[in-house]
């Protein structure tokens, strides 16, 4: 699980918020390491600066396919469309299981008619 940290801007203090977000903040400027920072489970305030926030530097770094799918936009469509081929296997498997006998006789008689009309 992600670790969760509030910010203080000098007027309000201002979280949860992710490490990532705290990466991506600091690299518009809109914090700097000298911005206060505490993380959610803790009470102890400190400068950005003295926060090791290696991990999400990596990933901001290096998104994995998960993160890039979810900065787009694209998981919650990407999810429905998955859902929904999933949903047709398992409707069509099904379907196939119930009628193999008529599709078995429509090809043999498909298959006579080519042989008879070739």
């Amino acid at each position: 699980m992600a670790r969760q940290f509030y910010y203080d801007t000098g007027s309000e203090k201002i979280g949860p918020v992710s490490g990532a977000d705290l990466v991506r903040l600091r690299a518009t400027g809109e914090i700097n390491d000298e911005t206060w920072v505490r993380r959610a489970d803790n009470n102890t305030w400190r400068p950005l600066h003295t926060v090791n926030l290696s991990q999400e530097e990596e990933e901001e770094r290096n998104p994995g396919l998960f993160t890039i799918l979810k900065r787009s936009g694209l998981l919650g469509p990407l999810l429905i469309f998955l859902l929904g081929l999933v949903l047709f296997i398992v409707f069509a498997v099904g379907a196939i299981k119930l009628f193999w006998p008529v599709l078995l006789v429509i090809f043999f008689i498909w298959l006579l008619n080519k042989a008879l009309n070739g």
